[in-house]
C-alpha cells in the first residue's frame, strides 16, 4: 500500500516545511507497524505537483517522489496553509474520486472560482477544455517533463474581465510574469486559435448568447478589454455548446451565470473557458434583455414560493 501525505506551502518550499511533513510520514509509518502492514508512506507539497487537465486528459504528477498520483492507494491532505490552495486541494480531491482512490478528509464541498478547478469540473462532466496547467515550482523547473508548446495563454487563477491574462512565448517569459506579480497565482492554457468567443448567459431556464470579438492586436475578447459584442441566435451555435453550458450550470448549482466558450477556427472543436457566477447584469451589453430574463426568473420563483 502507498499513502501520500499532501501539504500546502505559501510560497517557496523550505526545509522547515519539508521537516514538518516528514514528521507526519514518520507518524504514519509507526501506525502501520501496529498492524504489521507493508506500507509506503511519502509526503509532497502542492508546489511539487504538476497538475494538467484538458484535451481529454487529467493527470497529477509528483515531482518529489517521481510518481503519478494514480499510483497511490490513499491520500491524506494536511497542513496550515491549505486555505491558500483550496482550488488545488479540491482538484486533488476530484482526481482521487475519478481514480477511485480513498481520500482521508473529503474536500468535495470546496467550491472555488479558480480557473484550475473550473477546468477540472468541466473535465469531470466531459465538457471540452483546452489543456490547463497549474503554474508552480514543479512546472517552472521541469519544462521537459511538462511537454508543453508555446505560445500559450498565461492567466491568473482568479483573474476576471481579461485582467492578468497574457500570451507568452516561452517558460522564461512565464518566469518574468511571475516575478512581476509575485502575489498572483497563474495557470498556463493551450492557445486555441479563434475568431471570438461566446458568453452564454443563463438565467433560470432562459438563455442569451453574446458573441464577443477582440480588437486588432489583442487576444482578449472581453468587452471590458475593448472587445465588441453582438447578439447571436442559439441556432447559430453547435447544439452541444448550449446543452453543455446548461449542464455546467446544473453541475455547479448555479441559477445565474455566464458560461464562456469558443470554437477552434481550424478544427471547429468547442472548448469551454470558464463560468462566471457574477456576470454583468446592470452593465455591459444588452441590459434590457438581461432585465427581461431576470423578470422571468423572479416570476418563476414567485410561483414556487
Amino acid at each position: 500500500m502507498k499513502i501520500l501525505i499532501v501539504g500546502g506551502v505559501k510560497a517557496e518550499i523550505t526545509e522547515k516545511t519539508r521537516d514538518y511533513y516528514d514528521k507526519y510520514v514518520d507518524f504514519f509509518k509507526r501506525s502501520t507497524l501496529i498492524n504489521d502492514q507493508d506500507t509506503i508512506v511519502e509526503s509532497s507539497l502542492t508546489g511539487d505537483l504538476i497538475i494538467s487537465v484538458g484535451d481529454g486528459e487529467f493527470s497529477i504528477y509528483d515531482t518529489r517522489n517521481n510518481r503519478d498520483l494514480a499510483e497511490y492507494n490513499a491520500f491524506f491532505i494536511r497542513g496550515d496553509n491549505l486555505r491558500v490552495h483550496l482550488d488545488v486541494i479540491a482538484t486533488i480531491n476530484e482526481y482521487a474520486k475519478i481514480k477511485a482512490i480513498p481520500i482521508i478528509n473529503d474536500y468535495s464541498g470546496v467550491r472555488d472560482s479558480s480557473k484550475l478547478l473550473q477546468a477540472v469540473l468541466f473535465h469531470k462532466i466531459s465538457a471540452p477544455v483546452a489543456r490547463t496547467v497549474y503554474v508552480n515550482t514543479a512546472v517552472i523547473n521541469n519544462e521537459d517533463r511538462l511537454d508543453w508548446t508555446f505560445p500559450s495563454i498565461l492567466k491568473a487563477t482568479h483573474g476576471s474581465h481579461g485582467n492578468d491574462n497574457f500570451v507568452v512565448a516561452s517558460m522564461d517569459e512565464v518566469r518574468s510574469r511571475l516575478i512581476e506579480q509575485p502575489s498572483k497565482i497563474f495557470v498556463l492554457q493551450r492557445l486555441v486559435p479563434n475568431d471570438g468567443d461566446y458568453r452564454i448567459l443563463i438565467i433560470g431556464d432562459e438563455v442569451l448568447v453574446i458573441e464577443r470579438k477582440a480588437v486588432n492586436g489583442s487576444h482578449l475578447n472581453n468587452t471590458s478589454q475593448g472587445g465588441t459584442a453582438s447578439m447571436a441566435t442559439i441556432d447559430s451555435l453547435p447544439p452541444e455548446m448550449i446543452t453543455k453550458s446548461i449542464e455546467i450550470m446544473k453541475d455547479q448549482g448555479k441559477t445565474i451565470g455566464g458560461v464562456d466558450a469558443l470554437i477552434d477556427k481550424n478544427t471547429k472543436e468547442i472548448f469551454f473557458l470558464e463560468v462566471n457566477a457574477q456576470p454583468q447584469l446592470m452593465s455591459g451589453a444588452f441590459v434590457e434583455e438581461k432585465e427581461r430574463m431576470i423578470a422571468k426568473l423572479l416570476k418563476d420563483l414567485s410561483h414556487k414560493s
